[in-house]
């Protein structure tokens, strides 16, 4: 198998590293290494169909995309996580979809056992688990931890302004540049800070299935597309991209103890705003020189 993305730049992906699959009632499903045997069949009971798009009894839906569901189950008694439940589904339709399917809910599954190894915080991740017709993949899905509790940057903004909200996406981002990590949309909807957290310190990044991985820590030009990415999707207002260029970015910079000065970083993320680059731009990132 592959575990390199085609950049030519040595990001890595981590395809080798999933667990074991096995059968259960049409699904097959691989545990994170952090689910204890006795948890497994709890688990198991709770796991809805990837392939549908019908709504399971009683549960919330928190986002209804084209192909993508995600919702919050209701709460069981499995002593893990808090007892409370999301669940993200990849009901696949299209036959290119499900020849593909390996870039949906298996990505993500990987890419947060892969981040969490390399000490980032993000949900905890319980189980992947995927359902096959004719011999595709009709539909995949991740049972991860729920973060009802947390709020992110954009919902924090709503007490206060923008730049100041922001100021708590410091620490997460921050965090990705030093871990060597390309969430690809490391933006303020993606950012969920604890409840308490007032400087950021304590958070969650969420939706990982694009994200890839840095053989070494601090890629220096990492940092300025975290920035330009985090500016480029704030909230559509030329006063609060100021504010942000003007005094957020400069806390981000030396936050990071970045290697550049602060006018040379500038001046690169200023560039890379100039541009709107597709996910699979962003997936193949290069130093803004």
């Amino acid at each position: 198998m592959q575990n390199r993305l085609e950049t030519g730049l040595g990001w890595v992906n981590h395809e080798q590293a999933m667990p074991e699959l096995f059968r259960h009632a049409g699904l097959d499903v691989a545990f994170s290494p952090n689910v204890l045997e006795g948890q497994r069949e709890k688990i198991l009971s709770i796991l809805p169909d990837p392939a549908s798009r019908r709504i399971p009894y009683r549960t919330s839906v928190l986002k209804a995309k084209r192909q993508r569901l995600v919702l919050r189950l209701p709460t069981s008694d499995i002593d893990i996580a808090g007892g409370s439940f999301v669940v993200k589904l990849f009901p696949l339709r299209s036959p290119i979809s499900r020849v593909r399917h390996r870039k949906y809910a298996r990505r993500e599954f990987l890419n947060l056992l892969a981040a969490q190894m390399r000490g980032m915080p993000t949900p905890e991740v319980l189980a992947f688990f995927q359902r096959r017709r004719l011999c595709l993949v009709a539909g995949s899905g991740l049972l991860i931890e729920d973060l009802r509790a947390y709020r992110d940057i954009a919902s924090l903004s709503e007490q206060t302004d923008y730049p100041t909200a922001a100021n708590s996406a410091l620490p997460a981002l921050t965090r990705l540049y030093e871990l060597g990590i390309n969430h690809v949309d490391a933006r303020d909807e993606n950012i969920l800070i604890a409840p308490g957290s007032i400087d950021g310190t304590d958070y969650r990044v969420i939706d990982w299935q694009y994200a890839s991985f840095w053989p070494s820590p601090r890629a220096d030009w990492l940092l300025e597309h975290l920035a330009a990415h985090f500016i480029r999707m704030s909230p559509v207002s030329d006063e609060v991209q100021r504010n942000l260029l003007s005094q957020w970015m400069p806390e981000l910079h030396r936050a990071a103890n970045h290697c550049l000065s602060i006018g040379a970083f500038a001046a690169r993320v200023r560039r890379l705003l100039n541009v709107r680059p597709s996910t699979r731009a962003r997936m193949r990132l290069q130093p803004a020189v």
